[in-house]
């Protein structure tokens, strides 16, 4: 039944993305059958349990499922309201992990004897944290002292509790989301600029004083040229195994690198060298076109969102899987140096594939609003009932005026003659209309009657 109101919108989705939904189940099925292949021999050998890793992945993977379904069906802009919140919860817990954390590969970034990891939740409260503060700022953001002042303290409080654990790669991540996303709100290229000289100067200093990061980066820039000569045996097992593999693999179940002692947690931060030796070439390039698909498709949800906040968000949350999912397949291809990221959705873990699946909820509640408008408080469905929260605040805090019986979608422009903000919310038509004449009704008055 179509609404019969006056502020109806033109057009409504109010249903959730499938495509998206779909790409997400084939990497999370592909996810359980690697990490059972790649695990179930060290399994057997630590635990006298081929089916260790397996079970624990698959209780992860149905809590992740039931947390990405609730998640889901909470409106979006729950998340902006209670964004400082849980912005102070994420700070102390990534506090806390570094007093009374479990040490692991010499390194203090878990609680629970490594189960619980808080800087994989961390990654998408700070999106949800820097996604409902650009938006507040509009276009304001210009500013030096309105956004670039207070961006660059806030990501560098965050990269130094980060860093501390240490975990250089997920702050490197981190810092690259929070920079494309100010990038989006209408950032200027100056202002990218300082922050990009500035992250690069911090990180040379951790790298040059500590001994963590310096040890990482000197090895894999001894064996950049030649990976099968480096020092790095991780590097070199990787890129053998890749090598095993050929086109079509060497068939699921016959790795080698899965064997006890050849590849460190190759169920996890390795798991890509697995599926580049048993599915070869064409299994590897299978993965690497599902996530084109997963940002494809996350972005597109981003251009249809209702507001400033939704595209923001669904921004961040793309940019932050993808970036991570090719900093996770460059180490493997020697392209990068060992990091310790997992790879979303396939790897074995719980904090990262609970928190990937929970992100994705977030991206189909958005894709649910796509094509409806802030109207009076709610959104209208073309149903006419209100189908999600008060997404008229979130438009209003952006600063983009809301239209009358139009489809107006979120957009990125990257205009530069007209100076305007990259990001226009729902005002998507406003400097279209700011430069439409407006239609002259006026009449010549006929004489007065004598």
């Amino acid at each position: 039944m179509i609404a019969s109101t006056k502020n109806r919108t033109s057009s409504t989705t109010n249903t959730y993305d499938w495509g998206l939904l779909s790409i997400v189940m084939l990497l999370f099925g592909l996810g359980i059958v690697m990490v059972f292949s790649a695990s179930f021999a060290w399994g057997y050998a630590d635990y006298d349990d081929p089916y260790f890793y397996l079970v624990r992945q698959l209780i992860w993977g149905v809590i992740g499922l039931v947390v990405m379904v609730m998640v889901a069906n909470i409106p979006y802009t729950i998340w902006e309201r209670w964004s400082v919140v849980l912005m102070a919860v994420a700070l102390l817990a990534l506090m806390a992990v570094i007093a009374v954390g479990t040490e692991r590969f010499n390194a203090t970034r878990t609680f629970l004897g490594g189960s619980v990891q808080p800087s994989e939740p961390a990654k998408i409260i700070i999106v949800m944290y820097v996604s409902a503060w650009l938006a507040s700022k509009g276009t304001r953001i210009r500013d030096v002292r309105v956004g670039l002042l207070p961006f660059s303290v806030l990501m560098g409080a965050i990269a130094v509790l980060i860093v501390a654990q240490p975990n250089i790669s997920t702050a490197i991540l981190i810092v690259a989301t929070a920079s494309i996303m100010f990038f989006i709100a209408g950032a200027e290229m100056k202002q990218l600029l300082v922050v990009g000289a500035g992250g690069a100067a911090t990180f040379w200093l951790v790298i040059r004083y500590s001994s963590y990061a310096h040890d990482r980066v000197a090895k894999y820039m001894a064996s950049l040229w030649d990976p099968m000569q480096s020092d790095e045996y991780q590097v070199q097992r990787a890129v053998e195994a890749l090598i095993r593999g050929g086109l079509f693999g060497q068939g699921i179940g016959a790795s080698q690198a899965k064997i006890p002692g050849y590849l460190p947690v190759v169920w996890s931060d390795n798991i890509f060298a697995v599926i580049g030796e048993e599915m070869g070439l064409l299994g590897a390039l299978l993965v690497i076109f599902l996530f084109a698909m997963l940002a494809y498709l996350g972005l597109r949800t981003a251009l249809r969102a209702p507001d400033n906040f939704g595209m923001l968000l669904s921004t961040g949350i793309t940019a932050s899987l993808t970036l991570q999912a090719l900093l996770n397949m460059a180490v493997i291809v020697a392209a990068a140096p060992p990091t310790g990221v997992t790879l979303p959705f396939i790897s074995y873990g719980g904090s990262s594939l609970v928190t990937a699946l929970a992100a994705i909820g977030i991206l189909l509640n958005i894709s649910r609003h796509a094509g409806t408008k802030a109207t009076g408080g709610s959104i209208v469905g073309s149903s006419g009932g209100a189908t999600g929260g008060s997404l008229a605040r979130s438009t209003v805090k952006a600063g983009t005026p809301v239209g009358t019986g139009k489809q107006t979608n979120a957009r990125f422009d990257f205009g530069w003659r007209d100076r305007w903000p990259r990001l226009s919310g729902t005002g998507s038509r406003r400097s279209v209309a700011g430069k439409r004449k407006p239609a002259n009704n006026s009449r010549r008055r006929p004489p007065p009657r004598k």
